[in-house]
């Protein structure tokens, strides 16, 4: 190691004025670049980081069942236990006969009420998403569009796709086009006929999970709790996502609240329950703009509740 002579200093600022100039101009280009990295690549790096780590072995057990009596739960316990298995990785082979072997008139009469429903429907299309992607991600990866649309859900003696579930069930039959304000252009399906949720509740956009990174967390409900949690939900995700600027002039909001308009209402609508969960600040009215969906496969993600 070369010594150093008496007096010369480690410090850089001590060293010769174009040294010290060349150190400030990188020290500017630094800072420069932090200042002027957008909310949004700064709220995508936080998220992908976020997202690195596998969570499913860190999320809790929340529907515990005794897999002897599955036949005995009723429909909703058993779309609960069959998504808290899916989550952790455990056999759902017998979830799968059952659900397929379901009773279509004594489901839809089992599914009386509004939160039976959303429990039920909102868990069968989330279990069903995670355990086919968990089996085989290219499914989603080659063809997207074919993965929503294929009919590989068996369920009550149908077999259903996941838009009809999304689209048909718990959306009443609205389409995907003309942001939701057209509905359906041919006659409804049979299942769609029979299963159809009372009202559409907008809060399903901030539970259901198609595989992509912008979606919201999949929970296990439960009938006995499903409202609450969905509002919780709907908190996290939209205080997660939406990103106000201009001093709170602009709210950058889910590109959800864009494709499914209808279900949410008016901007006047969609801002009072922005701030109803808390992702904008009370007396606030700020224009709205959309931001891009990013559609990165992201299997293992999940939340967990302890009632």
């Amino acid at each position: 190691m070369t010594a150093l002579h008496p007096g010369t200093s480690h410090n850089p600022l001590h060293r010769s004025p174009g040294a010290r100039l060349r150190i400030a101009a990188a020290l500017v280009l630094v800072l420069a670049s932090a200042c002027t990295t957008s909310p949004e690549s700064r709220r995508a790096a936080a998220i992908s980081a976020e997202n690195k780590a596998p969570v499913s072995n860190t999320v809790p057990r929340t529907v515990i069942r005794d897999q002897d009596n599955l036949a005995a739960l009723s429909a909703s316990d058993l779309s609960a236990n069959f998504v808290d298995r899916v989550i952790h990785d455990l056999p759902v082979e017998k979830h799968l006969d059952l659900i397929s072997r379901l009773d279509a008139d004594q489901l839809d009469k089992a599914l009386d009420t509004q939160a039976r429903q959303l429990t039920f429907w909102i868990n069968i299309y989330n279990g069903f998403t995670q355990y086919f992607l968990k089996k085989d991600p290219s499914l989603y990866v080659k063809d997207r569009g074919q993965f929503f649309n294929k009919k590989q859900i068996p369920v009550a003696g149908y077999v259903v796709s996941m838009q009809d579930i999304e689209h048909g069930v718990l959306r009443r039959g609205a389409t995907i086009w003309s942001t939701g304000y057209v509905r359906a252009l041919w006659p409804r399906s049979r299942f769609v006929k029979q299963f159809a949720v009372n009202a559409v509740d907008y809060r399903i956009h901030f539970a259901l999970n198609c595989g992509a990174l912008s979606c919201p967390p999949v929970v296990a409900y439960q009938d006995k709790s499903v409202d609450r949690h969905l509002d919780d939900n709907s908190r996290y995700y939209l205080q997660r996502e939406v990103i106000v600027e201009e001093n709170g002039q602009l709210a950058r909001i889910p590109a959800l609240m864009l494709w499914f308009s209808a279900d949410f209402g008016s901007a006047k609508d969609k801002i009072e329950l922005l701030i109803q969960h808390g992702a904008l600040k009370p007396g606030t009215n700020p224009d709205l703009t959309y931001l891009p969906y990013d559609w990165t496969i992201e299997i293992e993600n999940y939340r967990a509740y302890r009632d």
